[in-house]
C-alpha cells in the first residue's frame, strides 16, 4: 500500500493469473508460469547491434529470446506520482476460481476501508479485470470506476492451446546449450498443467462462469477497457557470426537472426479456421481477442497494437488510462 493523498479515491489494482502484484509495483522482477520466466520475455526486442568478433574461436552460436527492456514502468508508478493511495496485493490462491479471488479483494477492502473513504477506482489486467467486474457487481457503493486491461469480457479459447506445447519442446530442446537440455520440456510441461488448471479453464467462452455470469452497467461508475491488436508474444532468436563487408575487405560480426516467433509459427503450420481470433494479426494480444477485450457497457475504450503483457508498459496505453482515470475524479 501506497499512501496519497486524501482527497482523492484509492486505486486498488488487480493482477492476471499465474502472476502476483509485482507486476505492477516492480515488473523488472516478475516472474510468469510457475516463476518461471521474467514478464520481460513478452517485450522483448531483436538483440543488437552487431558486434565485431575479436576471437573467432572463443565465439558460439547462441539462443535467446531477445534483449530485456530495463526499467519497466506501469500504472502503479505514474499514479503514485499524481499522489493518488495505491493497494496492490499477490493474491493467495491465484490459480483458484474467481469467486474465491473476489473474496480476497472484499475482504482486502475491509481492511483498508478508513483510506477509501473518497471511493474506489479498481484496475484489473487479463483475468484480474474479470475479478474486478464482478466485485463492481457486488454492490460496494464505493466503486467510482473499473478500468480492465486485456481483459477476456467474452473469454478466450488459449487454454485449449495446451496440447502444443509438447511438440515446441521437441522442436528447441536441440538447439539448447547442453546444460539447458531438459530445462525447457520440464517448463512447458508446468505451463501445459497450469493451463489446464481450473483457474485457466474458467477462461473459456463456454465455461461455467461466462453462461451464469449476470452483471450489468451500475449507474454512478465508470467504465473503462482497452485491448491489443499485436499478437507477437515472444520470439527466438540465433545469434551466430557472419561476414560482412567494409571498405573492400570484410569482418566477422555477431548477428542474431530470428527462428520463429510465438504465434505467428503456428499460422503457418495450422488450417485458418483452426487458427483463434486471439492469434490473428490485428485481431488479438496473443492470448485475449479485440472482440473480447471490450466490456460490453465501457464509456471508453482504447486499441492499442501492442501484447498482451505489453499494455501494461506502453506509454501510449498508460497516458490514455491515466487521462481517463483523471476524468472520473472531476466528475
Amino acid at each position: 500500500m501506497i499512501r496519497g493523498d486524501a482527497g482523492k479515491p484509492t486505486v486498488v489494482f488487480v493482477h492476471g493469473l499465474g502472476m502476483d502484484k509485482k507486476i505492477w509495483e516492480s515488473p523488472d522482477e516478475s516472474r510468469i508460469l510457475g516463476g518461471r520466466f521474467l514478464v520481460s520475455l513478452f517485450v522483448c526486442e531483436k538483440p543488437g547491434p552487431e558486434a565485431d568478433i575479436k576471437n573467432e574461436h572463443s565465439f558460439a552460436k547462441r539462443l535467446s529470446f531477445g534483449r530485456h527492456p530495463k526499467n519497466l514502468s506501469t500504472l502503479f508508478h505514474d499514479l503514485k506520482e499524481q499522489g493518488f493511495t495505491l493497494i496492490a496485493w499477490s493474491q493467495q490462491r491465484p490459480s483458484a476460481e474467481i469467486d474465491v479471488v473476489v473474496a480476497e479483494l472484499r475482504d482486502l477492502l475491509a481492511t483498508y476501508k478508513e483510506y477509501c473513504n473518497e471511493g474506489i477506482l479498481l484496475i484489473g489486467h487479463s483475468r484480474g479485470g474479470l475479478v474486478a467486474r464482478k466485485y463492481v457487481a457486488s454492490g460496494d457503493k464505493r466503486v467510482r470506476g473499473l478500468i480492465t486491461l486485456a481483459t477476456p469480457h467474452r473469454g478466450s479459447r488459449m487454454a485449449q492451446w495446451a496440447g502444443y506445447l509438447s511438440p515446441l519442446a521437441s522442436l528447441l530442446n536441440p538447439l539448447l546449450p547442453e546444460a539447458e537440455k531438459g530445462s525447457l520440456p520440464s517448463a512447458l510441461k508446468r505451463i501445459a498443467e497450469f493451463l489446464m488448471s481450473k483457474a485457466v479453464q474458467e477462461l473459456l467462452p463456454d465455461s461455467l462462469f461466462f453462461k451464469t455470469l449476470d452483471d450489468r452497467e451500475v449507474d454512478g461508475v465508470y467504465y473503462c477497457s482497452a485491448g491489443g491488436n499485436d499478437p507477437s508474444l515472444f520470439s527466438l532468436y540465433i545469434t551466430g557470426a557472419e561476414e560482412v563487408p567494409n571498405s573492400g575487405r570484410s569482418r566477422r560480426v555477431a548477428k542474431a537472426e530470428e527462428i520463429f516467433s510465438v504465434p505467428e509459427v503456428f499460422e503457418k503450420l495450422l488450417p485458418e479456421r483452426l487458427f483463434p481470433e486471439e492469434m490473428k494479426k490485428g485481431r488479438g494480444d496473443g492470448l485475449v481477442s479485440l472482440e473480447s477485450s471490450m466490456l460490453p457497457w465501457a464509456h471508453k475504450h482504447f486499441v492499442f497494437a501492442i501484447n498482451h503483457a505489453g499494455i501494461l508498459f506502453d506509454e501510449d496505453a498508460r497516458v490514455g488510462i491515466v487521462d481517463f482515470v483523471n476524468r472520473i475524479i472531476m466528475q
